[in-house]
């Protein structure tokens, strides 16, 4: 039952989804550039697509300091209805005032049925003013 499969996780600052249902993702970045710590940023999308999801697939998104292995966030819940194993589910997840502690590496983690499916590491630079 552990078949899901992770195909992609994009980080941007904003997801819009056309009225014919495509997707445009606004803004990619690696990046989080502030002046002072702890960091809080505005706003964050991820965008997370999936296949092979079964019926009582679970679901979690986390943002993990990559120094500590502090969990930052986490979101999690069960899949779209309607989803089946044939299907591409794309999910989109917007994070308004993440708040980020210090300087350093994030990892966002996309997880399904307890498993890591997806990672991507983003940086919070400290700039000056």
């Amino acid at each position: 039952m552990n078949s899901l499969v992770g195909l992609a996780l994009v980080v941007c600052d904003e997801v819009y989804r056309e009225v014919g249902g495509k997707f445009a993702l606004i803004g990619l970045f690696n990046e989080i550039r502030c002046a002072s710590f702890p960091a809080r940023h505005p706003r964050l999308c991820v965008f997370v697509s999936l296949t092979d999801m079964h019926p009582g697939t679970t679901l979690r998104l986390d943002i993990v300091d990559g120094e500590t292995d502090e969990r930052i966030l986490r979101l999690e819940g069960p899949p779209p209805l309607n989803t089946n194993p044939t299907a591409i589910c794309d999910l989109q997840f917007t994070l308004d005032s993440l708040t980020l502690p210090r300087e350093g590496t994030y990892y966002i983690q996309f997880w399904g049925n307890d498993k890591l499916l997806l990672q991507r590491p983003f940086h919070v630079r400290r700039v000056e003013s």
